[in-house]
This record gives C-alpha cells, structure tokens and sequence, in this order.
C-alpha cells in the first residue's frame, strides 16, 4: 500500500478574517508526522472541526512573523501543554524566531510543561529523514520570509500481492530482498528485483507572502502540488508589487515555469470574499490545472 501525503488547508484568507476563511494554516500529514505549516489566530479551533488532535502536531513550520501567519501560535501552545504534549515540538523559523517565541511563551501563565526545539533556518535542506525531507528557499517579501517544500523520497518497494503469494514469512529474508538479493525458500531461488517495484517521488510545496522571485521556482521544481499565495488580481499587479505579493497570474506562472503539476491558490483578500472566482479565472489563462483552496478543503497525493 502506498503512503499518502494528506493536505488540509486550516485558514486560507489574508490578514483579516472573514466569515469564510480563517488565518493562514495548512496541515500536512504523512505517515506519523503531522506538519503544521504557519497558525494564524483561530487556527486550534480551525483544527477541532476539522477533526485534528492538536497533539497529533509534530512539526510547526513558520513562513514569516506577521500577524495572519503566527497568532495562533500562543494559544496553540497553551493547548498542548493543557492536554499534557508528550512529544518535543520541532518548531523551523526565519532568524529572529527563537527570540518571538520566548516572547510568547512569556504571554501566558504556564499550566504544564511541553518540550519545544527552536530551528532558526535559511534555504537548505531542514530535515532529511530516510523517507521524507523538507527544504526551503527565502522569499521576497516585506518580512524575512521562507517558503517550504516536502518531498517523499523515491523509493524500491516490495509487492506485497507477489510476496503474499510466495508464502515467506517477516524475518531476515524480507530484508534480503528488499534489497533485490536472491534467496532461497522452500528449495528455490527467488530474485528480490523481480518483486520490487519503484515508488516515485512526490513532492508539495507552499509559496507564502511573497513577489516574484527565481527561487519560488527553483524550490516548487516538478511539484506534485503547489500551493501558493494569491492576494492579488492582474489588475492590482502595482500593488501586487508595492507590498510584495503574488497577483493569480503570478502564481499560475511559477506553476508553469516549475513543472508543477496543480496549483492551488490561496491568502485570499476579503475583497474576494463574495467572489474570488476572477482569480482562478486569471490563474488558467496560465495554467490550467488550478482550483481555489476553502477553509477546510482536504486532498491527498
């Protein structure tokens, strides 16, 4: 059985929530790893109706310090340590990031203890497991700001419907031919390659607050999944521009330019909160395989 990366967007507005959409927050999922990217304000509540145990929560990876992208982050904090959090919180940050969190550790009185680790980062390789890694580029914005991408590695697995079939029990000789040996079993030989198959590399990346850079490219190269800020329409690409932002066009472009496979759009502004279908309209002129991200909207690849 292939492992699925899950994607489920918590907050998908801008720096005012609306109605419809709560801060900026997506949760990934693979496997026991449960990776919040950004926890705009609302985001632990956004995370019970989406039927989330905040505990689950493995990693917290921050874009940048403005308020739409980190204001959850306190109470969020306060949460876990209420329902006793007995993991160590991985938390990856743009410099300044572990001087912000002793400010909002400091917010609140402590009811509890919970075990964090402070990773201040720039554009490299943050984690590198033997199965996943998770990369990052610096952005252009307004703010010291990085974008991230998680990769599940390519891979050599092992047909289990063939294996089943051959009747050999889970032990030493699984291991040989996961390396693609051959063995012998009930007086024959069996070639490991002849059972393995490759499972290749998928890969979702986020594009936070930011306006055209070559390193957004770079880091959403051959992207399963893109998800990237879309605050802007082509008409308002000046202001676009002035407060360092993505109009859609903008993003559909990196989509293209990337090789990505599908775009998701989302930081929607509350202009579009009635409408925000001029954006995705504009994005396919582009490229085509873009759709709108919805509070609570969940895909996996």
């Amino acid at each position: 059985m292939v492992d699925k990366i899950n994607i489920t967007f918590l907050g998908t507005g801008c720096a005012i929530p609306t109605k419809r959409r709560n801060h900026q927050s997506t949760l990934i999922q693979y496997k026991s790893e449960n990776i919040l990217i950004d926890c705009g304000e609302g985001t632990q509540r956004q995370m019970r109706i989406a039927g989330v145990n905040p505990c689950s929560i493995t990693r917290l990876l921050i874009t940048h310090w403005h308020g739409d992208h980190t204001l959850g982050i306190a109470g969020l904090l306060q949460t876990l340590a209420l329902n006793g959090y007995n993991k160590k919180l991985e938390i990856y940050g743009p410099k300044g990031t572990k001087q912000f969190m002793e400010l909002y550790l400091s917010l609140f009185v402590n009811q509890g203890q919970i075990k964090i680790e402070v990773h201040e980062v720039s554009s490299n390789i943050l984690v590198n497991e033997e199965d996943f890694l998770i990369e990052t580029r610096e952005m252009k914005h307004n703010a010291l700001c990085f974008a991230y991408s998680f990769i599940v590695k390519e891979r050599l697995r092992l047909d289990k419907t063939k294996l089943k079939k051959l009747k050999i029990p889970n032990g030493p000789l699984i291991g040989e031919l996961k390396k693609g040996k051959t063995i012998a079993f009930n007086k024959k030989k069996i070639n490991g390659k002849s059972l393995l198959y490759k499972e290749e590399m998928k890969k979702v990346t986020i594009i936070p607050d930011t306006s055209m850079n070559l390193n957004s490219i770079e880091l959403a190269k051959n992207s399963d999944l893109l998800i990237s800020e879309s605050t802007f329409s082509e008409k308002e690409e000046e202001n676009a521009t002035a407060t360092f932002h993505l109009t859609s066009k903008q993003a559909a472009t990196i989509a293209k330019k990337s090789n990505s496979k599908k775009l998701i759009l989302t930081h929607f502004s509350q202009r579009f909160e009635k409408d925000p279908s001029i954006l995705l309209k504009e994005a396919k002129t582009i490229f085509k395989n873009t759709i709108l991200a919805e509070d609570f909207l969940h895909l996996e690849i």
